[in-house]
């Protein structure tokens, strides 16, 4: 499904940066229980079960079937919008609501990862046609995992308990070790991110990932994840005031990017959106083919189109302003725009009667990490 948030009141503070090691230790899970989705972590993925106690791998394969097609979320346990270390997630996890615990890990039975109304355990609990859907579910799947499914039922606390020990023992034996220095790599990245945004606002958006692409003129951010044709289902949101947009970096999600819309009243929602690493990012982008850089390198080469390009790297300007700008005809500048939208430097939009410019930030990232491979 694609998210199309419509950005309004004052987009300074409209975004925030969230960072979690507890769900970053559950999208860990998800890559060790899926690994051929996520090439880049194949290593990683051999040395941890490597070190995995026997007892803690059977555990896993019963929780299995929650991490089969992504992390299962816990957002009302573990805020999107705050900076939150181990320990204290992991009380929160122990001192949690069973119900809260316990409806998470039924809705992703019922509705998988898409969007859909969320069932209170109680109603759960007291209708046997909702418990034989989603046990249908986990049997096609993950059949192991149904005697979990039967305990968030019949001892809510104690599968929460369970599930709580779980994390604490597969974290001592396979994250704890490393943690410090991915944890460091979360906080740089949110950091150079931050400057990001401070200079440019919400266009900036578009540096997270290519499956986030944002229409500055139109205040429209668009989150389509990879494999969503166009012509999906669109989900309309229209985040406000401080915190509507939470970007919180992983190293567990590339090559996918990850969107999700909590709904915090009938008027607001906050819109997450968790995506790879700068490191990740980079490595797992192909190398740039000669033809390619080429490209992007003889398009810019030109003092006039380098002008275009730095005007619309600050905001996106229409033809007649450019022509403006730099002291051309509009057919003049027209031409030069044709050849930098050739070479996947900017995109075009219609608004009324002109036609306005925007730069692809990618392009940036594309050109740098062309060179870097060509130059090493």
């Amino acid at each position: 499904m694609t998210i199309r948030v419509s950005l309004s009141g004052d987009s300074t503070d409209l975004v925030t940066f969230g960072c979690s090691a507890a769900r970053e230790a559950v999208r860990s899970l998800h890559v060790l229980s899926n690994v051929r989705r996520h090439p880049l972590h194949i290593s990683w993925a051999l040395a941890t079960r490597q070190v995995l106690p026997r007892e803690v791998a059977v555990e896993l394969d019963r929780h299995g079937f929650w991490f089969l097609d992504g992390a299962v979320g816990f957002g009302e346990i573990w805020p999107h919008d705050r900076l939150a270390d181990w320990p204290d997630e992991l009380h929160m996890l122990r001192t949690a609501r069973p119900g809260a615990f316990a409806e998470a890990m039924i809705r992703r039975a019922l509705v998988g990862r898409g969007p859909g109304p969320r069932v209170t355990l109680a109603a759960f609990a007291a209708d046997p046609g909702l418990q034989e859907r989603a046990a249908g579910t986990v049997t096609a799947r993950h059949p192991a995992s149904l005697v979990v499914l039967r305990q968030l039922v019949t001892d809510p606390a104690g599968c929460r308990d369970r599930f709580a020990d779980l994390l604490q023992a597969y974290w001592d034996a396979c994250l704890a070790a490393g943690w410090p220095r991915m944890q460091a790599r979360l906080q740089d990245d949110i950091a150079r991110r931050g400057r990001a945004l401070s200079r440019h606002g919400p266009a900036a958006l578009a540096g997270v990932s290519e499956h986030v692409q944002v229409d500055v003129g139109q205040g429209i951010v668009t989150i389509r994840p990879p494999g969503v044709p166009r012509e999906a289902d669109r989900l309309e949101t229209a985040p406000a005031g401080p915190g509507g947009i939470v970007l919180e970096p992983s190293h567990f999600v590339w090559p996918e990017v990850a969107a999700v819309v909590h709904r915090d009243g009938p008027d607001r929602s906050t819109v997450v959106i968790v995506y790879s690493v700068a490191e990740f990012h980079a490595e797992g982008h192909v190398p740039m083919a000669p033809d390619q850089l080429l490209r992007l390198l003889r398009s810019a080469g030109d003092p006039t189109r380098l002008q275009i390009l730095r005007l619309v790297a600050h905001r996106a300007r229409s033809t007649r302003e450019i022509a403006g700008l730099v002291g051309l005809t509009e057919a003049a500048v027209s031409k030069h725009l044709k050849i930098l939208q050739g070479a996947g430097w900017v995109t075009a939009r219609r608004q009324s009667y002109y036609v306005y410019y925007d730069l692809v930030r990618e392009s940036v990232a594309r050109l740098s990490g062309g060179l870097e491979d060509l130059l090493g």
